[in-house]
Order: structure tokens, then C-alpha cells, then sequence
């Protein structure tokens, strides 16, 4: 008898979660800003720290399908900072043992992007227009992803270009990504 109360209270529990979540992804991608929803998340105190971290992996993909050709998540999110990881998995090694560098780069951009985007003010604009990798040693396992965006001190400038540094398991870096973004910077 509790075994089915535990089970039913479980499944709404659930469901709700699951509304929530997805009410939230699809409104992600209205926000300019998605620090709030990390911070949002953060603060669910009855969720698990692992399922916040996938519940906002989750959102970032309904709002960026292409980024869950991947499986990462994001670990932290500051204004200006982002990092992820990712595992090394099946569908995202080449040939050679190692992971594509396809996803690589999807990895690296959608982390880059995500901490940019923690800079915009409310009405900025910026559009991804060139991504330069550099790819330094064989990436394997544990990948993690880290992303660092200064204050942006001048509003009338063309193009942004931030940084993105993945390393491996043993803190080595396998690849550096470039990100050059055409902005409109209202200042607001």
C-alpha cells in the first residue's frame, strides 16, 4: 500500500518537474539572458544538483536543437563565465579513438555562446560569424569546456571575439576556439 502511494507521489513529482522544465525550455528562447533560468534552477533546493545541471543541458537543447547532437552539461554559469563537460560516448568518436571534431566545436560554441550571451544587456544583439579551432592534441574521455567573456568596456564596436579552452581528464588542452561575433551593443 505505501509502495503505490510512494510510486504515485513519485510520478507527480515528476510530471511537474517535467511541465516546469518544459515550460521554461520554451521560453528559453525568448530570454536574452540565461543566467535567471541557471539561477532559477540552482535554487530548487529539492532537485538534485546533477538533474539541475541536465534539466538546463535540456533547455539549452529544445533552444539550440543542434546542440543535442551532443551529450554535455553545463557545471557553471556566472555572468561572463561558462563551463561544460562532456564524455566521451560512442556517437561522437571518429574513426581514430578520439572525439570528432564536429563535436568538438559544438561543444566549445554552445559553451562559448552561453557565457557571451551572460554579457548582453536586454536589447544587444550579436550573431556567431566565425569560428577558428585549433585543435592541439587527441581529445579522449572527459572533456571540459571553459569560456570566459570580459565586461565589454566599448559599446560601439563591430565584432567580439572571445575564447573557449577545452581540456581533457588530465587538464590538458586539446582545443582552443575562437568566436568572432558581430554585435550590436545598445549599452542598456
Amino acid at each position: 500500500m505505501q509502495t503505490t502511494y510512494l510510486c504515485i507521489i513519485g510520478a507527480v513529482v515528476f510530471a511537474a518537474v517535467a511541465v516546469g522544465a518544459f515550460y521554461i525550455s520554451k521560453n528559453i528562447s525568448k530570454l536574452r539572458d540565461p543566467l535567471p533560468v541557471w539561477e532559477t534552477l540552482s535554487g530548487l533546493d529539492f532537485i538534485p544538483i546533477r538533474m539541475r545541471a541536465w534539466m538546463f543541458s535540456v533547455m539549452i537543447g529544445i533552444a539550440n536543437p543542434y546542440s543535442r547532437s551532443i551529450n554535455f552539461r553545463f557545471i557553471e554559469l556566472s555572468k561572463g563565465k561558462a563551463c561544460g563537460v562532456m564524455k566521451e560516448t560512442k556517437q561522437i568518436t571518429n574513426p581514430f579513438r578520439s572525439v570528432h571534431a564536429g563535436a568538438l566545436i559544438t561543444f566549445g560554441e554552445t559553451v562559448g555562446a552561453i557565457a557571451f550571451f551572460t554579457r548582453l544587456g536586454k536589447k544587444d544583439r550579436a550573431i556567431l560569424t566565425d569560428i577558428h579551432c585549433q585543435y592541439i592534441k587527441k581529445a579522449k574521455g572527459f572533456l571540459t569546456a571553459t569560456s570566459l567573456v570580459p565586461e565589454f568596456k566599448d559599446t560601439h564596436v563591430d565584432s567580439v571575439v572571445t575564447e573557449v579552452t577545452i581540456k581533457d581528464g588530465t587538464f590538458d588542452t586539446v582545443a582552443k576556439l575562437s568566436l568572432t561575433w558581430k554585435t550590436e551593443l545598445k549599452g542598456e
